[in-house]
């Protein structure tokens, strides 16, 4: 094999493997991202990203105080504003608002670190305007982490959460589908990543909580 053609095969499997290592949220490759709690409990917790919404989210807390469910809710701070009010709710109702970036944008892992930082100091000054609390939780866009982001976050003592369990609620229009998904992959300590955006939320969260209460499972942060 000729020398060139080694490089080649070297270039990319670094490639492969720096690919896999940033859009693996579990990789743990660049900063410790917590996806799941190591417990022989049968507990596990939900998580929503990319809101607040403003019906889909209000639907969603009423179907978790029914049910006496806490929640983890990761918010983009463009979807903040015109929704106080709402986020004043998620807080007052007892569950977590964690930091999930100012816009979300697709372009967000090429900025740099300190761009990074003060998107997400926006968000977080933000939150911490409205509800009194500074967010300690932080959820990166796509789950894609990278050597900026991990300098990013670090300074600013971010605990970074991933999940175990990925719904796939923005890409599968059945919600059935999604709840069954889910009911397959529950186990103790998992982390179940929704979204409080997307069509039949409050139905699939409501159908997921219905089947876990069933099997004995409690849900909360």
């Amino acid at each position: 094999m000729s020398c060139s053609m080694i490089i080649f095969l070297v270039v990319v499997l670094v490639s492969a493997f720096l690919f896999y290592a940033s859009y693996n949220v579990g990789s743990n490759m660049f900063i410790k991202v917590w996806c799941a709690a190591k417990t022989d409990k049968k507990a596990f917790a939900l998580t929503f990203d990319d809101g607040p919404h403003p019906e889909k989210t209000p639907a969603i807390l009423n179907v978790l105080k029914k049910h006496n469910v806490k929640a983890v809710f990761f918010c983009i701070g463009t979807n903040i504003a015109g929704n106080e009010e709402l986020l004043r709710r998620i807080h007052n109702e007892g569950h977590i608002i964690g930091n999930h970036t100012f816009t979300h944008s697709t372009w967000y892992d090429l900025l740099s670190a300190g761009k990074m930082k003060a998107d997400l100091l926006k968000t977080e000054e933000l939150i911490f305007s409205i509800i009194g609390q500074r967010v300690r939780l932080f959820r990166p866009p796509y789950g894609v982490t990278s050597p900026m982001l991990a300098k990013a976050v670090e300074s600013l003592k971010y605990t970074v959460m991933g999940w175990s369990i990925r719904s796939l609620d923005t890409v599968k229009k059945d919600r059935y589908k999604v709840v069954e998904k889910v009911k397959r992959l529950i186990k103790p300590g998992a982390v179940v990543l929704l979204h409080d955006r997307c069509i039949d939320s409050e139905l699939v969260v409501n159908d997921i909580i219905e089947y876990a209460i069933n099997q004995g499972y409690k849900i909360g942060r």
